[in-house]
């Protein structure tokens, strides 16, 4: 037999709503509620990957190729941003 409590499926999503939305640390949530900072924690982490769809993310390997591509667009962007600097720079002098 367990020696973990059980608790309502009502009492967990409110535990799990006060700990998103108070701010505060969860260990201090779970000392407030007089609950376990490990059930918190499974709860909120349980509340958060049926959100998700029950989809768990993987890291997917990084694509040399793209990320190459991906840091060339990044120059030009960079390039292209400081241009329109220094163009609207000129027309706020000539606007003058």
């Amino acid at each position: 037999m367990s020696s973990r409590p059980t608790y309502p499926d009502e009492f967990k999503a409110d535990a799990v709503a006060l700990a998103d939305s108070s701010g505060r640390p969860l260990a201090l949530v779970a000392a407030e509620l007089g609950i376990s900072l490990t059930a918190l924690k499974r709860w909120v982490k349980l509340s958060r990957d049926s959100q998700e769809g029950g989809r768990r993310k993987h890291d997917d390997p990084v694509d040399p190729a793209k990320y190459k591509a991906m840091e060339a667009r990044l120059r030009e962007v960079e390039r292209e941003n400081e241009f329109l600097k220094k163009v609207s720079a000129f027309f706020a002098k000539e606007q003058r």
